[in-house]
């Protein structure tokens, strides 16, 4: 079910309801409350369609999943990106949770996918893009634009010119109002997909700027404009979406572009004696003894 739509998980859990009558109560439930039955367990599920837990579980089966974790795992990769603040407070109670919690399960199964993620050509074709835009624009807005300070300061390490672009600041506007052919964007665009980012880099595309993008699923509204666009997960089971392995795979990328920059060993050189003469990190006091007086 990996590439199923919203509606066609409606019509196979319709088709599925109509073969029993406990089917029917756990589809009309599920069609009718969506997004709160994908932050359910099974037992809540269970409780709130009058049915048994058991029950729940082969309606699961009778889909063609292995079960109900499949199951809410598929729903959740269609709604997520309506969950409200409000709903996920159920997050909070963490000792509900007797095998391990959600949101640790959810990163080491994202970071365990990054092997296999830069393992694939994606990767290949977005350290090209990182290494040879002239200048480089990283983007994001929301919850996304929180990993673009990160992503900038580590490249602007070991690359020239690199900007940053949030709502609001002068490259973003400046971007949107008049064309500048030396300019590529890398973006990240993550739930819940902010209009302000959408919009922006569409109107980028069509003016002819290049567009790299970082976002969660090949459905995600970035995919169509983005060339090279990289899918990498975040974990959903918190309060706010955790982004552990779009980090990780950020910090692999500038170890790549760092890779492909000729004398970067001088780089990193003459940044950190300049760190050194002006002081920029603490330093611990001299170990020198002090003569007695």
């Amino acid at each position: 079910m990996a590439s199923i739509t919203l509606e066609e998980l409606r019509q196979k859990v319709g088709e599925t309801g109509a073969s029993s009558p406990v089917n029917r109560q756990i589809a009309e439930f599920i069609t009718g409350h969506l997004r709160e039955v994908s932050l359910m367990t099974a037992s809540e599920l269970a409780d709130a369609a009058h049915v048994s837990q058991a029950s729940v579980t082969r309606f699961c089966t009778a889909l063609g999943l292995s079960g109900f974790s499949e199951f809410v795992a598929v729903l959740q990769d269609l709604v997520r990106e309506e969950w409200q603040a409000p709903e996920r407070v159920r997050y909070l109670k963490g000792p509900s949770y007797p095998d391990a919690d959600p949101l640790l399960q959810q990163e080491w199964e994202n970071l365990q996918r990054l092997s296999r993620i830069c393992a694939g050509p994606g990767v290949d074709e977005m350290v090209d893009f990182l290494v040879k835009a002239p200048r480089l624009v990283i983007a994001g807005a929301r919850a996304s634009g929180t990993l673009v300070p990160y992503a900038a300061y580590f490249l602007n390490k070991v690359r020239d010119r690199v900007e940053v672009a949030t709502p609001g600041t002068l490259t973003w506007d400046a971007l949107v109002t008049h064309y500048q052919s030396d300019v590529a964007v890398l973006a990240y665009v993550y739930p819940r997909y902010p209009n302000s980012l959408v919009q922006w880099l569409k109107d980028l595309s069509e003016a002819g700027v290049p567009i790299a993008a970082m976002t969660d699923r090949d459905r995600s509204p970035v995919h169509p404009i983005a060339n090279p666009c990289l899918v990498v997960p975040v974990a959903s089971a918190s309060l706010f979406d955790s982004y552990a392995a779009p980090l990780v795979l950020t910090n692999y990328l500038i170890r790549q572009v760092a890779a492909r920059v000729p004398d970067i060993e001088r780089r990193l050189k003459a940044i950190e004696q300049y760190d050194m003469v002006h002081h920029i990190y603490h330093q611990r006091p001299s170990r020198e003894r002090v003569p007695e007086p």
